[in-house]
């Protein structure tokens, strides 16, 4: 059975998108942004999926570093091993305004990319995945 990507992780792809671009041009420096609130109706089909992160790491792993810098225009055969990514997902953010910018009411997200990241990740991986099975299952999945 082939499984396809949930519809609203490619929500997320163009500001995922945005976001690692920003993490490429400073390789080893957080770059972060805020992701709005959702309604009450998203809330109770979103919690607790980690929407954002996945197409995050869909994006990094399968789009990035085409020849010559930037977005790829078809899918790498391979995933993407030599940089790493570091997610971090922070508390709920209030509106307002920072150094002339708008900022939307939400939760702080920021990114790192760096060489050697793969070890800082499979640290954490252990803290994260404490109960279940730490993997996906799609049998679980309401989407075809």
């Amino acid at each position: 059975m082939a499984y396809a990507r949930d519809p609203v992780s490619v929500l997320f792809d163009p500001g995922a998108r945005a976001l690692l671009a920003r993490a490429y041009a400073r390789p080893g420096q957080w770059a972060g942004t805020r992701l709005s609130n959702p309604s009450a109706a998203h809330l109770a089909y979103l919690a607790g999926l980690g929407i954002f992160v996945r197409a995050l790491n869909y994006q990094h792993k399968w789009w990035s570093d085409a020849p010559g810098g930037g977005w790829r225009s078809s899918k790498r055969t391979v995933p993407r091993g030599d940089v790493g990514l570091i997610v971090e997902v922070g508390r709920a953010m209030p509106g307002g305004r920072q150094a002339g910018t708008l900022l939307v009411p939400g939760r702080a997200v920021r990114v790192k990319v760096m060489r050697g990241a793969r070890q800082h990740v499979r640290r954490k991986v252990d803290q994260v995945y404490t109960e279940g099975r730490g993997r996906a299952d799609p049998q679980y999945r309401d989407w075809g």
